[in-house]
C-alpha cells in the first residue's frame, strides 16, 4: 500500500514537472574558482600547418536494457555539428642545427620531423540538432562535451592521414630555406648554397 502511494505520489510529481516546470523552483546557483598554481614555461615552437574542419558527429547512447529487453525513456541520442583545428609544426625549433661549410660553400639547416603540436575545437562552435527529449535520461553537457572531446582524436587522425605532416614539413622547409637566404644576403657567404635537410 505504502509502495503504491509513493509511485503515485511520484508519478504525480513528474507529470508536474513536466506540465508545470515552474511550480519546481531552484535554488541559487552560483559559480566560483580559486587559482591553485600557474607558472610560465618557455616553448619553441614552429606551427607551420593547420588543418582547420567542421563536422557533424551522432551520439547514441541505447540506455537500459533489463533481460536483454531495451527500457524505454532510458535511452538518448543527438547529432552535434562541431568545427576545431589540428596544427602541426616543428615541436622544438631549439633542435634545428645549421652547418656552414666555407670549403663546398655550403649553408646546411637540418630539421627535425615534423609532428602534431594541437588539436583543439572551436568553444561555441558546437551546436546539437535532433536530440531526444527523454524526461527520464537527459542529455547533459558533459554528454556533448565528451563527444566533442572524443572526435578530437579521430579529426586529429584524419588530419594525419591526408598529409598534415608531410605539408607541415614542406612548409617548415620552405620557410626554414627562405629566412636562410635572406639571413646570408649582403653578407660575404651570399653565394652560398642553402641546403635544407629533415631528420628522417
Amino acid at each position: 500500500m505504502v509502495v503504491s502511494i509513493v509511485a503515485v505520489l511520484a508519478a504525480v510529481a513528474l507529470v508536474l514537472m513536466l506540465v508545470r516546470p515552474a511550480i519546481f523552483g531552484r535554488g541559487e546557483r552560483t559559480i566560483d574558482s580559486t587559482s591553485i598554481g600557474g607558472e610560465f614555461n618557455d616553448i619553441a615552437q614552429l606551427a607551420t600547418e593547420e588543418y582547420v574542419y567542421s563536422s557533424v558527429g551522432k551520439f547514441d547512447d541505447e540506455g537500459l536494457r533489463l533481460l536483454n529487453v531495451h527500457v524505454p525513456f532510458t535511452g538518448k541520442n543527438f547529432l552535434v555539428s562541431y568545427e576545431g583545428k589540428v596544427t602541426a609544426g616543428i615541436k622544438d625549433a631549439g633542435q634545428i642545427t645549421v652547418d656552414v661549410d666555407d670549403a663546398a660553400q655550403t649553408f646546411t639547416v637540418r630539421l627535425p620531423r615534423a609532428e602534431v603540436l594541437d588539436s583543439t575545437w572551436t568553444e561555441g562552435s558546437s551546436e546539437v540538432w535532433d536530440q531526444t527529449m527523454n524526461p527520464i535520461n537527459q542529455i547533459k553537457v558533459e554528454d556533448v562535451t565528451e563527444f566533442v572531446d572524443s572526435r578530437r582524436e579521430v579529426e586529429k587522425q584524419k588530419a594525419v592521414d591526408d598529409g598534415l605532416l608531410d605539408r607541415a614539413q614542406a612548409s617548415a622547409e620552405e620557410l626554414v630555406r627562405s629566412h636562410a637566404e635572406a639571413l646570408i644576403r649582403g653578407t660575404s657567404m651570399e653565394d652560398y648554397e642553402v641546403k635544407v635537410e629533415s631528420a628522417t
